[in-house]
């Protein structure tokens, strides 16, 4: 199982005929309302009708539905990779060029679609999927406006509250200027981290159909240049004949203004999170009390962009400027990959990549030097043992690595036990490590 909700259930699951790996969503029946579950299944089935239009690659495959008295069934393409709400509810501020890569594939997609004359209607970030080669799939068609298909039961409004046009708030129905404005709302948030249109869903439509918004270089000037604000304020346009005609046109606006910002702004500075490190860097200031080698610190990030994707160097970028050493870092990093296994598996080989690591002081005078510094551990002999016992229940035999290079003081262990806890990923274990050593409620 890789998802729920109220309606359906999603596995990972393999279809032997042809053979390929697939996402597979069930719908039960048992128990529901009889007009929700005729409208869930239309959605799946309005699905399999647009994917047979769009064979794209920036669009989610869709390949079989059926269903009998007891459940529907969907079987779609399986997309390794994260949905972009995901990364946005991280908080992460991504840099201005991952921005333009993901609205240039946005758009394509959209523009591909509309051409065949299918509309998205509910293009928001949690049906965007990053993969992990970087690239971009829309999914979820479920509530699409097919020209040869009328899904009435989804009605003119149906979709996402906060990313709804304001047509699609006052019941009109949506075409493809819809879908401009939906991708104006997840551009806006890419950009400064927030919607433009901040409400309850329930009112937010008011404030769409009504309401102005700040320009998004105001929330964030130094991530979001001023000359961008204009092509946002086409593709948020109130009325739809004020908006871009098509999301080609959107898409080559965005992109002109984006140069004209880049060559106002020269090349990128040591800030930029999509700074990528080259060889030559050597040892890498990161914070005030964090080193790291350029190797070591280009290990570390492949080793998360393995499971996570791209965007692996974007949060290396932002987890480096909080942490006091690798094993610190390590554990800050973990917490992005979703899976279980996954995540102690990223642990273990990133703790190895740095256990190797010069210590304190022996790259004195070597600016080149692909070493890590860390803190002095002053925790040792029966100490030093149980504490690494204690985390291999959660971490494996990498605890003792840890355990060995977080730094501490006899004086106080419970600083100690709670630098130890940053590295378990789950946070029910960290309490009940920090609880079981004395050290929590």
């Amino acid at each position: 199982m890789i998802g729920a909700s109220a309606l359906a259930t999603v596995y990972k699951a393999t279809d032997p005929e042809p053979q390929r790996t697939v996402a597979l969503k069930i719908l039960r029946k048992e128990g529901l309302d009889p007009r929700i579950t005729a409208l869930a299944v239309a959605k799946l089935r309005n699905q399999l009708l647009a994917a047979e239009r769009l064979a794209h690659p920036g669009i989610a495959d869709v390949y079989d539905n059926g269903e009998d008295e007891r459940l529907a069934w969907l079987a779609m393409e399986y997309l390794a990779g994260r949905g972009l709400r995901d990364f946005l509810t991280l908080r992460l501020r991504l840099g201005l060029k991952d921005t333009m890569s993901i609205m240039s594939q946005l758009l394509a997609a959209l523009d591909f679609a509309h051409a065949n004359g299918v509309v998205h209607r509910d293009v928001r970030p949690a049906n965007i999927i990053m993969l992990l080669s970087g690239r971009l799939k829309l999914a979820d068609f479920g509530i699409a406006l097919i020209d040869t298909f009328d899904l009435a039961q989804a009605g003119p409004g149906a979709g996402s509250p906060a990313y709804m046009s304001p047509e699609q708030h006052s019941g009109m129905e949506a075409d493809r200027r819809s879908d401009i404005f939906s991708s104006g709302v997840v551009l806006y948030e890419l950009l400064t981290g927030s919607k433009p249109f901040q409400a309850p869903p329930e009112t937010v439509g008011e404030k769409i159909r009504s309401d102005s918004y700040h320009p998004a270089s105001e929330l964030n000037p130094k991530g979001s240049p001023a000359a961008l604000d204009p092509v946002i304020a086409r593709a948020l346009a109130k009325n739809p004949e004020d908006r871009y005609p098509t999301a080609r046109d959107f898409a080559s606006a965005l992109d002109a203004a984006f140069k004209d910002a880049s060559e106002g702004q020269g090349s990128a500075d040591a800030d930029d999170p999509g700074r990528t490190l080259r060889p030559g860097d050597g040892t890498v200031q990161i914070s005030a009390s964090l080193s790291l080698g350029a190797e070591d610190l280009r290990a570390v990030e492949k080793l998360l962009t393995l499971r996570i994707g791209p965007v692996a160097r974007v949060l290396l970028k932002q987890s480096a400027r909080l942490a006091s050493d690798g094993p610190a870092l390590v554990g800050m990093l973990a917490k992005y990959v979703p899976a279980d296994a996954e995540r102690k598996a990223f642990v273990a080989a990133a703790m190895e990549k740095l256990a190797g690591a010069a210590p304190p002081g022996a790259a004195a005078g070597h600016a080149d030097s692909a070493s890590v510094r860390f803190s002095r551990n002053l925790i040792e002999g029966q100490a030093l043992d149980t504490a690494a016992a204690r985390l291999a229940r959660y971490l494996g035999p990498i605890a003792r690595v840890i355990a060995k290079k977080t730094p501490g003081r006899p004086s106080d262990l419970g600083a100690y036990y709670r630098q130890l806890a940053e590295n378990i990923p789950d946070a029910a274990d960290r309490a009940r490590f920090l609880k079981d050593a004395g050290y929590g409620k």
